[in-house]
């Protein structure tokens, strides 16, 4: 309607209020502005008045910022009377969009809908059982199985949100977002921006506690390989343990598992780089066979983790700056306490000033220039002192994760899963079919681009460890050295 009226279609607007008009008074009035001056009338039909009477901004702004309260007042309400709703653990939820549940009709309880349930159930059994997200929606899809929404259209983030949601087990999580503004109504994640409201068992559950938090465990792991347009960003599939965790010497991307001679009694499963799937003129480097990296990996684990007593004291000793995380915290506090003192010099500064100002303003200016720097530099310090802290406290963490499985194994490691990998390697780089390098997590974290960029610079440290692995099967010798990065 503006736009027509800006054009020239439009030269009298008629409206009810002024609450109907715009949200706030900044609004309303700038709207009113801009009309005038093209010469556009506006009618308030309630309030009885026109925007070219010479009075109406002051009307407007008293009328507009009543029409505003109100509206501040209605949305406290409702804010009340949802936030009560939570606290009695009453659901509130679209159960026409909710795949398995609906709403009883007198207390507003969710019940299972049994044909529904069934759905979700096997969704859920898919999924651990190592079977992602896209084959679940293309099975749902040739079962001509409905969604919430009832389409027999389904996509990936549709079996995930199912996947994460936490009714499926009987629980209840409210006030997952927030209208931050009455005025805009916008919302946003909640963030600790204020209380969730958790029931445990506020109704009948479909899925077993069990089954859902090994969902939560396989979606966690999944999340930390990232996907993106980068292709050395592998996508994840953490079915198989070492899938995006082999990088390539060669080009720097993510090894693949690849079947070859499948269904033969040939068939052998190889790790290749994505480069060399996509073109020799991409990356030369040749497949790995899958049972010499997992071989190598299990003598690795059992012979520098588990038979070394001191390995981790080793480890530490590399990396010295894991034992200064309370110096660094005692820096941080004491520059925090210089930067209180430098806010409250300010403050003072321009209070003097303001009330009896002794200063010329060349001298004010400087001092409080003088001030301003200086804080600024304390916070720049603080940020780096803080990284520091965080980092150095994520390697500690990663050593005492490194003890605890060690502790928590009983006898030597026969198989890799994903999880014993990942507690004590960070990434493997394949540099022949013959030669890898396991990296062991340091006092810094790479991301996976900085991790390949970084790739050579790893083969060449000083190895903590190294070894040699034979494969009786093939007859094929595989060597290995394990690095700090």
């Amino acid at each position: 309607m503006m736009d027509a009226a800006k054009r020239g279609e439009i030269d009298l607007i008629m409206t009810k209020s002024i609450s109907r008009f715009a949200r706030n008074t900044v609004d309303c009035l700038n709207y009113i502005r801009e009309m005038r001056a093209i010469n556009v009338e506006i009618f308030f039909e309630k309030e009885n008045i026109y925007s070219s009477d010479p009075k109406v901004d002051f009307l407007l702004t008293i009328m507009s910022s009543i029409a505003q309260e109100e509206a501040r007042n209605v949305s406290e309400n409702v804010k009340w009377n949802v936030q009560k709703r939570f606290n009695n653990s009453v659901p509130i939820v679209n159960h026409n969009r909710f795949l398995g549940y609906t709403k009883d009709k007198r207390g507003g309880n969710l019940i299972v809908v049994p044909e529904e349930a069934k759905i979700v159930r096997e969704i859920f059994q898919m999924y651990v059982s190592g079977i992602g997200p896209m084959k679940i929606a293309k099975h749902m899809e040739s079962l001509g199985a409905t969604t919430g929404a009832g389409a027999t259209k389904w996509s990936m983030s549709t079996v995930a949100v199912i996947l994460k949601n936490e009714k499926y087990i009987g629980d209840l999580v409210q006030q997952k977002t927030l209208t931050v503004d009455y005025l805009s109504h916008k919302k946003v994640k909640n963030k600790e921006l204020a209380p969730m409201y958790h029931t445990e068992n506020a109704h009948e559950a479909i899925i077993d506690r069990e089954t859902f938090l090994l969902a939560q465990r396989i979606r966690e792991d999944r999340s930390k390989v990232k996907v993106g347009k980068d292709k050395n960003l592998a996508k994840y599939n953490v079915t198989y343990p070492f899938s995006a965790f082999i990088v390539c010497s060669e080009c720097g991307r993510t090894l693949k598992r690849r079947y070859w001679n499948y269904g033969t009694p040939a068939q052998r499963v190889m790790q290749q780089c994505g480069g060399y799937i996509d073109g020799k003129a991409h990356c030369k480097a040749k497949a790995t066979y899958q049972e010499m990296i997992e071989g190598a990996t299990v003598k690795m684990l059992n012979e520098v983790f588990l038979q070394e007593k001191d390995i981790i004291p080793n480890i530490q000793k590399i990396i010295k700056s894991t034992i200064r995380v309370s110096d660094v915290e005692i820096k941080i506090q004491k520059l925090q306490t210089q930067g209180d003192e430098l806010e409250r010099m300010i403050s003072n500064l321009i209070d003097v000033q303001v009330k009896n100002p002794n200063l010329s303003q060349e001298d004010f200016n400087s001092k409080y220039q003088s001030l301003t720097l200086q804080l600024h530099n304390n916070k720049t310090e603080i940020r780096k002192l803080e990284g520091e802290y965080l980092t150095n406290y994520d390697t500690r963490s990663r050593l005492a994760k490194i003890e605890t499985t060690l502790n928590n194994l009983l006898e030597p490691i026969q198989e890799v899963d994903s999880d014993t990998l990942r507690s004590f390697i960070y990434k493997i780089i394949s540099v022949t079919p013959e030669n890898i390098v396991f990296c062991v997590a340091g006092t810094k974290n790479y991301t996976d681009k900085e991790f390949s960029e970084n790739r050579h610079t790893f083969e060449a440290l000083k190895p903590l460890a190294t070894g040699t692995y034979h494969n009786e099967k093939y007859d094929k010798i595989m060597n290995y050295k394990v690095v700090i990065i």
